[in-house]
C-alpha cells in the first residue's frame, strides 16, 4: 500500500496541472484504500470526466487520490464553469463508486464528518478520525495547535497546492475552542 507519507501526498497535488484557479471538490472515503481499489476508481474517474459536460461543453477536469483517501476533482473554470446540474451529476457519478469493484461495495466518499490529520505518534504518518473524535483528542491534548492536518474545505486548486496542509491551531477546528 502506499506510504500515507506527506511526500506522498504532495506528489499526488503535483499531479493536477491545471491552473491555481481552478475549482476543487474533496471528498474523503470512510477508510483507507487498496492501492487495488485507488486504481480501479481512477479509472473510473478518468472515463466519467471524458464525457462531464455542463451545458453540452465539456469539462477540463483532473482528479487523483489523496492519501489513498481523499478523492479530489479539479475543473478549470476558464474554460467552461461547472454548473449545479454538472456537479450534481459528479456527486451522483461519486455515489455509484461502490459498485466498480466488489471490495469497494461499503465505499461512501459523502460522509463530510472525517480529519485527515497527521500523527506525531505514528511518526508523522497522516490518519483519520471523525470530527468528534478528533475534536475529543484536541480537547485530552493528544493533538496540539502545531498538528498539521489536510484542510478539507479549500475550494480552489492554488489553495490545495498552498494551504492543503496546516496547522490546527490556524485551521477552522481552532475556532471550536
Amino acid at each position: 500500500m502506499t506510504m500515507l507519507t506527506s511526500a506522498a501526498l504532495h506528489q499526488s497535488i503535483e499531479l493536477l496541472t491545471l491552473p491555481d484557479s481552478a475549482r476543487v471538490w474533496m471528498y474523503t472515503a470512510q477508510r483507507v484504500l487498496t492501492d487495488a481499489e485507488c486504481k480501479a476508481i481512477e479509472g473510473a474517474l478518468s472515463h466519467f470526466r471524458l464525457s462531464w459536460a455542463a451545458h453540452g461543453k465539456m469539462l477540463s477536469s483532473q482528479s487523483v487520490i489523496l492519501l489513498n483517501q481523499v478523492v479530489v476533482i479539479a475543473v478549470d473554470e476558464s474554460v467552461q464553469p461547472a454548473t449545479g446540474c454538472s456537479i450534481d451529476s459528479s456527486v451522483a457519478f461519486l455515489r455509484e463508486l461502490n459498485k466498480v469493484s466488489a471490495s469497494l461495495a461499503d465505499l461512501d466518499l459523502l460522509d463530510r464528518g472525517w480529519v485527515i490529520f497527521k500523527s506525531a505518534e505514528k511518526g508523522g504518518l497522516w490518519e483519520r478520525a471523525k470530527l468528534h473524535e478528533f475534536w475529543a483528542m484536541r480537547k485530552a491534548e493528544v493533538l496540539s495547535d502545531e498538528t498539521e492536518i489536510l484542510d478539507l474545505t479549500l475550494t480552489t486548486l492554488r489553495e490545495l497546492r498552498f494551504e492543503g496542509v496546516k496547522k490546527l491551531g490556524v485551521s477552522w477546528h481552532a475556532q471550536m475552542w
